[in-house]
């Protein structure tokens, strides 16, 4: 900003300079001090030419922009209307053998008199007027000939021109399409050719084609307005020659990139593609241990080799991309293909015959249900290709040869079957070892091995072994066994990786994606071919850079993670850790033949009782014993003690909110509540004098003072006075935590006291449960209605369902502040009371991260401590609130789970949670 406020006072400068350069005070020729009549805007400067100098001095500039001065203006014009013209054969010189030499521009000046302009010598040549008729009265200022059969149309980065060329007519000339190739000009055919393109167009448009993803159509159109801007629609049409061209430049250029231009051999599949320079390809990058295999390579290292074994694995990730779609070809029959399964696409035919012999068998899945991946454009009949899917290096994220397949009908296993075994032919000669990262690996992989061996055309070594994965982000949508079965941090020689790292593969890709869909299929897969190549060659010339910044933070994590375990390791019985450790590598031992073996760190958490399991184990614990007969169903009683101060609560929250504006409706249902509930109370107050006894003193109950967490307070605090004339939802019943322990020790009926105690628990934990349940239901709401609604009413209604749910969490709430206040007057103690914290207001919000289960910054946000608390009925009650979990809570527990299971040997678990080691559950905190 300060720059350009520095700038505005020198626009009328800058101005005036841009109105000298159109017309110059000084005219003369810069060469030869002549009359100036040709201005190239391609020059440095945009100096004056006469005619001849003109012609002299761009004879090696062919394809510069020149405007011709008209007496009062300059016009844009072109260099071939200042006779030059293009020689081929001798290096741009003209060819001995032809006998038109000098004489046969079709616009040639009379050199000798310096006086005439090249407007005045083009009108006095004899062809001047006809060639201006086969122009078609084109309009003046038009840079380009049209329809003379003596111009050659050249296309080049500036824009389309318009060229006499002049081929050698020598007897061993070359043809005319390899004289043209010669001098850097790609012909558009072979007999006779009339159009070329520069390789400089053809490099530009590649280069456009890979960075801003420009079609064909789009780039051409550019270069017409770059001819002409008044009338680009003039300018010779040469789109599909682009098209068809920059196919064959794109195959010279990967030919010679990859070496097939100095000896001849045959391109096997993959062989115009680059893969990833930093992944184990023996022979080319590492030197495997004599034996090659796993127990050799383990062997060598117990033998004081520093060559660990995951040096040798490597580490593959498998997805998908719908975002690439094609259409059916028009003509497939007549499609020519120039790289068929040389680059990353796999060949077409053998594809075909794996499709045609494979069984598309549908598995019942155990885990949770991704049929979306399964469905996705499986409807779209008028689509060949649904998406494409493949592999790519896991660690560095490059994309592998000849391994991207094309999907007919979502994302099937048939499909990735073809495209990880040509994965795993790439350079592979001695891997035993790889691992490999699916969304859906726990289904995917059960039935791998099957599969393989019922097809012909699919091949795998008989000793690889395939350990499969499921990266962090996509695990948490599945099951819980899945996480310590299938997640890297439990996987030897994993290390961290990025287990969708594709995904940041198919965004560039999914650029020309667009302009891809219609062309022919050998086009197209040439066209992603590209792409992918140029992704993998993007990613090797940063690689060191980044490979070097990745290993120092890694050591500082290693050393951070060092001292941090060896504080736990200090802490931790010695032979416990002995126990552990036999464990976790019988585990791992099993886990190849056996993923359920890992399942020892599967994370367990105790549920937390309910008020009714709470009463019923009161209840059975009272049938054991011999007690007097009036303390029979003293848990039932104090059950429905709790439930009556609910009702009050719940009663109190509704009075509130009507205020003094309430309808006589409002007050009848206000009355019959009020009168229910004094019923209730009567009722229950019988039953309390039988157990309690009689000496309670007198029937007046206390009014309590109303003490309610509400998350909206627009409630009106006056109401009428007709609603205070009877209020039972105020009364304090006599309940031993309302009585205090003294009187009921006094009464001796201390026991009903502990029994209450545990009740209030079980009451708490009820309150805390609906309280995340309805937390959950309100971030669904806010993403699914709020945000989506389009008009005044749904934004009404939606706002209507986040009040209702405002409504419940405040009930609730106010339901676990009273009860933990009674749970204080019981004597409950500070382990107790540090498990029920007090609520506030700040811990009822929902943050953004929770609405939003794809904001950033959601690793570093701290949900309220009931979070933690897992009670029964969490997982089972509520959809909603296992897909807010999903979100925000399981990151948030596992966080820490994870810091401590990514230690050298996963000894520790987060405070809150218990994790089994063998028989036993060994509780610890990090």
């Amino acid at each position: 900003n300060d720059y350009i406020r520095q700038w505005v006072p020198k626009t009328k400068a800058y101005l005036d300079i841009l109105l000298e350069r159109e017309v110059p005070s000084d005219r003369s020729c810069i060469i030869c001090g002549t009359d100036g009549v040709y201005k190239c805007h391609g020059c440095f400067g945009e100096p004056l030419f006469c005619t001849s100098c003109c012609r002299t001095q761009h004879q090696r500039l062919p394809f510069h922009r020149v405007s011709q001065w008209t007496g009062s203006f300059f016009e844009e014009s072109c260099l071939v209307k200042s006779g030059m013209v293009i020689w081929l054969g001798h290096g741009g010189n003209a060819c001995p053998w032809d006998d038109d030499v000098g004489e046969s521009a079709l616009f040639t000046t009379g050199e000798g008199d310096s006086d005439d302009t090249d407007a005045e010598s083009t009108l006095n040549e004899p062809n001047a007027e006809q060639s201006t008729k086969e122009a078609h009265d084109l309009p003046t200022g038009v840079p380009f000939i049209k329809n003379n059969k003596a111009m050659t149309t050249i296309v080049d980065k500036c824009g389309v021109h318009t060229h006499i060329v002049k081929y050698c007519t020598c007897p061993e000339a070359d043809a005319t399409d390899i004289q043209l190739f010669n001098m850097g000009l790609f012909p558009a055919s072979f007999i006779e050719p009339k159009t070329a393109f520069t390789f400089n167009v053809l490099n530009d448009f590649l280069l456009d084609n890979l960075e801003c993803g420009t079609s064909a159509m789009n780039y051409y159109s550019k270069l017409r307005r770059m001819t002409t801007s008044v009338f680009p629609h003039l300018v010779p049409d040469r789109y599909r020659e682009l098209m068809r061209v920059a196919r064959q430049w794109r195959k010279l250029k990967l030919l010679k990139w990859n070496g097939f231009g100095h000896e001849e051999k045959e391109v096997r599949p993959g062989d115009l593609a680059l893969f990833c320079l930093a992944c184990p390809q023996p022979g080319i990058n590492v030197t495997l241990p004599a034996g090659g295999t796993a127990e050799d390579i383990d062997a060598n290292n117990g033998s004081g080799r520093e060559t660990p074994s995951w040096l040798y694995t490597r580490s593959l990730v498998m997805d998908g991309n719908f975002k690439a779609e094609h259409l059916h070809a028009t003509n497939p029959a007549d499609e020519v293909s120039l790289m068929d399964g040389r680059g990353f696409m796999v060949g077409d035919a053998l594809y075909k015959e794996h499709l045609a012999i494979a069984k598309d068998a549908v598995q019942r899945s155990e885990c949770n249900n991704h049929c979306a991946v399964n469905l996705a454009n499986a409807s779209r009949h008028r689509l060949e290709a649904t998406g494409i899917g493949g592999c790519a290096c896991a660690r560095h994220g490059c994309f592998v040869p000849h391994a991207m397949v094309d999907f007919q009908k979502g994302e099937r296993q048939m499909n990735m079957d073809y495209a990880l075994c040509e994965a795993l032919k790439l350079n592979a000669e001695g891997i035993r070892r790889v691992l490999t990262f699916y969304d859906v690996n726990c289904q995917y992989h059960k039935h791998l091995q099957d599969r393989i061996a019922d097809s012909p055309l699919l091949k795998m070594h008989d000793e690889l072994e395939i350990t499969p994965g499921i990266g962090l982000w996509h695990v948490h949508g599945h099951q819980d066994s899945c996480y310590v079965r299938y997640a890297f941090n439990f996987i030897q020689g994993a290390a961290r990786i990025d287990g969708k790292i594709m995904e940041t593969l198919w965004a560039p890709l999914n650029i020309i994606s667009p302009a891809a869909c219609g062309m022919g299929t050998p086009h197209r897969k040439e066209c992603l071919d590209y792409q992918m190549n140029d992704c993998n060659f993007m990613k090797m010339i940063r690689m060191s850079k980044s490979l070097c910044r990745k290993y120092k933070e890694a050591m500082k994590g290693v050393a951070d993670s060092n001292m941090a375990f060896e504080r736990l390791d200090e802490s931790a019985n010695a032979d416990k850790v002995k126990d552990w450790e036999a464990q976790e590598r019988l585990a791992h031992e099993r886990w190849r033949h056996d993923p359920t073996a890992m399942d020892i760190y599967e994370v367990q958490l105790r549920k937390a009782p309910t008020r009714k399991q709470q009463e019923l184990r009161l209840l059975t614990v009272q049938g054991r014993r011999l007690g007097e007969a009036r303390r029979r169903g003293a848990a039932t009683w104090l059950a429905e003690g709790l439930a009556i101060e609910e009702a009050q609560v719940s009663l109190q929250m509704d009075v509130r909110k009507l205020g003094h504006r309430a309808t006589d409706t409002q007050r009848l249902a206000i009355g019959r509540r009020r009168d229910t509930l004094q019923r209730d109370i009567d009722r229950w107050m019988a039953a309390g004098a039988i157990i309690l006894g009689e000496d309670l003193g007198d029937n007046n109950m206390q009014i309590m003072q109303p003490d309610l967490l509400i998350l909206q307070e627009d409630a009106e605090e006056d109401m009428d006075a007709e609603l205070r004339v009877f209020e039972p939802e105020k009364g304090v019943i006599p309940l031993p935590s309302n009585l205090g322990l003294e009187k009921c020790a006094a009464l001796g009926v201390a026991d009903i006291a502990d029994q209450e105690l545990t009740l209030r628990q079980g009451q708490a934990n009820d309150a805390l449960h609906h309280i995340r349940v309805h937390l959950a239901d309100k971030a669904v709401i806010f993403r699914k209605t709020v945000r989506v609604a389009k008009s005044q009413a749904l934004s009404t209604r939606a706002w209507a369902q986040v009040h209702s749910v405002d409504r419940a969490v405040s009930i609730n709430a106010s339901i676990y502040s009273k009860c933990r206040s009674q749970l204080c007057r019981l004597g409950a103690d500070d382990a107790l009371l540090k498990r029920y914290q007090p609520l506030t207001r700040e811990h009822l919000k929902v943050s953004t991260a929770v609405a939003d289960p794809n904001s950033r910054g959601q690793r570093n946000n701290v949900l309220a401590w009931f979070w933690s608390l897992d009670v029964e009925g969490d997982s089972d009650s509520s959809d909603w609130l296992n897909e807010c979990e999903q979100v925000t809570d399981t990151p948030w527990k596992r966080r820490l789970y994870r810091r401590c299971c990514s230690l050298p040997c996963s000894l520790a678990s987060c405070q809150g949670y218990e994790r089994p080691m063998g028989r036993r559950v060994v509780a610890c905190s990090a």
